[in-house]
């Protein structure tokens, strides 16, 4: 893990756990808060899996069998109204105690965040073939 300073700004963006032998791989997407536009009343990266998968296939073609849903997956958000950052996510990382390591990785500990499950965010291991809509 780098050392980080006092001052590293919070990050929002998404993210993926990939398994491996000895635990599990880190896999993301962020942007510190700062840069991402306020709209609605929260802030969040434009960027989503469905769009980044191919950029993390890219990186690592052993992948490429997988589609972007496989993998336990989640995001984080903020919400002005507080100023608390919210963490989205398929509820086998907070069962697994993931959560942790985005909420550390992204300078979250010392500000509010809320921990939240979300349907859209659970895991799907149908092949990729079916989630491309059967396109190759």
């Amino acid at each position: 893990m780098k050392n980080k300073l006092a001052f590293d700004p919070p990050k929002l963006g998404i993210f993926w756990f990939l398994p491996t032998r000895n635990g599990y791989r880190f896999v993301s997407l962020a942007h510190d808060v700062a840069r991402v536009k306020l709209i609605g009343g929260f802030k969040t990266i434009e960027e989503g899996h469905v769009d980044t998968w191919s950029r993390v296939v890219a990186a690592d073609g052993s992948l490429s069998q997988f589609g972007y849903e496989y993998f336990p997956r989640g995001r984080v958000n903020w919400r002005a109204e507080d100023d608390t950052f919210l963490l989205l996510a398929d509820p086998s990382i907070f069962s697994l105690n993931l959560h942790m390591a985005v909420a550390d990785r992204w300078n979250l500990i010392g500000h509010a965040f809320q921990f939240l499950t979300d349907p859209h965010y659970r895991t799907n291991k149908v092949p990729s073939f079916f989630s491309r809509g059967g396109r190759a």
